[in-house]
């Protein structure tokens, strides 16, 4: 029975017989192939990686990010498109015959009690990060979205928690579905994480399709901009952050709050040439609204360096440079010279 397909799964999981999704497929399509290509350089300060003491935890070490920041080359992973027959897809992943992809890693969320309802085709967009990071959730599941052959095939979770994924579906033009399970005749998958030409591509798509629905309402906004992000998400507050507003006010910086109305907040985006902001998903916002050829300069924790951004921002034609913040008792400390100095350096390329 469909519906307890994970207790087969978990089993074969726990005895090595599981199905890679290269072998349960029933066809495979390579969409782009693997691409190099040189990186533009970081924008960052003379001494500034020596500050970086670990990566993210669960997810990197500070040496694979360090790898990162002083990579002369970009590696883009192949897109690939997978084709499955019969699967069950809820609110845990998707299940297939012999194997499992992974949204939630819940075991009960494995278990679907509600009714399955049945469908003939469908494409897949949602990942484990994807669900768990708002910036993923953009730049993974929104672009693979476009992906499909009909936008009325996606599924495509919006979490209630994150309410700009309602606006931003809207204005890309995709339906959002719920956490109902469905049984799916014809699914297809996508290996789709890398920022090679097909994906900046797509990024060109929906940032116009945002632009055409959103608008700019003609703002005449200061060209620097500082992204307060607030206590959103993984706390990675800034020690005395208003002195810091104050300084970078005087300087010519328009200060906006991550909790503006959308329309406000994306005009004032779309019209800077220099954004700061302490790391997050919440820079995506400035991804999707800032024209190509603008610089990113983002306030990193030395305890929780990552550089994700990096190739993201270059996917966009956004020069992308960083600050290395170091922790004290009241929250991270960055030094406003240091941020002028960054901008600056961003400004001479």
């Amino acid at each position: 029975m469909i519906r307890f397909r994970a207790c087969g799964n978990i089993l074969k999981s726990k005895l090595h017989l599981g199905r890679h999704l290269e072998n349960a497929a029933v066809s495979t399509d390579i969409l782009e192939g693997q691409l190099t290509e040189p990186a533009p350089p970081l924008r960052i300060l003379p001494g500034m990686l020596d500050r970086v003491t670990h990566g993210v935890a669960g997810h990197s070490t500070a040496s694979q990010e360090l790898a990162v920041a002083t990579a002369a080359a970009f590696v883009h992973a192949p897109v690939v498109r997978y084709t499955l027959r019969d699967c069950l897809v809820h609110r845990g992943g998707v299940e297939y015959a012999g194997g499992f992809v992974a949204k939630s890693r819940k075991l009960l969320d494995r278990f679907p009690l509600e009714h399955i309802a049945t469908e003939a085709r469908k494409s897949y967009c949602m990942s484990l990060v994807s669900h768990v990071y708002f910036g993923h959730w953009l730049t993974d599941a929104c672009a693979t979205a476009l992906l499909a052959d009909e936008a009325g095939d996606i599924i495509l979770d919006a979490r209630p928690d994150w309410p700009d994924t309602a606006i931003y579906a809207r204005a890309f033009g995709f339906p959002t579905t719920g956490l109902a399970p469905m049984r799916v005749s014809e699914l297809t998958l996508y290996s789709d994480y890398s920022q090679g030409l097909l994906k900046r591509q797509r990024y060109r798509t929906l940032a116009n399709r945002l632009r055409e629905s959103v608008g700019t309402k003609g703002n005449s906004s200061p060209p620097m901009v500082y992204l307060r992000r607030g206590t959103s998400g993984v706390a990675r507050l800034i020690a005395h952050e208003d002195a810091l507003c104050e300084r970078l006010a005087a300087e010519g910086f328009d200060i906006v709050d991550l909790k503006a109305d959308f329309a406000d907040r994306y005009a004032r985006l779309a019209a800077a040439s220099i954004l700061v902001t302490v790391e997050g998903s919440h820079i995506n916002h400035g991804f999707f609204a800032m024209s190509p050829g603008s610089s990113v300069i983002t306030l990193i924790p030395a305890d929780r360096f990552t550089m994700w951004g990096r190739g993201v921002a270059n996917a966009f034609g956004l020069n992308y440079g960083c600050v290395v913040m170091q922790p004290s008792n009241d929250g991270y400390v960055v030094a406003p010279d240091e941020i002028l100095r960054t901008v600056d350096l961003a400004r001479a390329h």
